[in-house]
């Protein structure tokens, strides 16, 4: 019984990623909601995105059940792959702030992290989640990481809209060269 509530916390921490990605889809469908969301303090801004990370960092470590018993290799590869994923993440943010529109000098990111692919920070998260359920053999995370590539994908399609609209030629260009979304060379 133990083991099915806290399988439950793994899942209730998820669904906190979910429902902030939805209600994210819901503000991105209008302008009036995306500018009201612009003029919301940075502190309540930033709080925001915090519900869609932390959960993913969160719960692998509530998952009890495991797609793997105790093995130092798979501990000591997905603590490095969530190293480098965390990294990734760390170099975006220091590129463009942690809500780009806040840090945003008008110009369009297109070195460091942003060379390889056009969305780093949703790959570092991807890759640090990945680590993260390696790293603790978690099963109901394992199972919920396919959502979350999906949710950071339609998330990226929703902002390259704007992107587009913003930079015009110069991020089409951008796009073209710079294949990956989110995952590099691959999505």
């Amino acid at each position: 019984m133990e083991t099915i509530s806290q399988n439950l916390a793994a899942v209730a921490i998820l669904s906190v990623n979910l429902i902030a990605s939805i209600s994210y889809f819901v503000i991105y469908s209008t302008q009036t909601l995306k500018n009201a969301f612009f003029r919301l303090p940075v502190v309540l801004q930033k709080g925001y995105v915090a519900f869609f990370v932390i959960p993913l960092f969160a719960a692998p470590f509530f998952s009890v059940s495991r797609f793997a018993g105790p093995n130092p290799l798979l501990l000591s590869t997905g603590i490095l792959i969530a190293f480098i994923g965390l990294s990734i993440i760390v170099l975006s943010f220091l590129k463009i702030g942690v809500v780009p529109s806040i840090k945003s000098d008008g110009k369009l990111s297109t070195s460091g992290p942003y060379k390889t692919v056009r969305h780093p920070i949703y790959f570092g998260t991807i890759l640090a989640q990945s680590g993260l359920i390696l790293a603790n053999q978690a099963l109901i995370p394992l199972v919920y990481l396919p959502v979350s590539i999906c949710l950071y994908y339609l998330m990226a399609t929703l902002e390259e809209k704007d992107l587009v609209h913003m930079f015009g030629r110069e991020y089409i260009e951008f796009q073209k060269k710079t294949r990956g979304k989110v995952i590099p060379f691959i999505l």
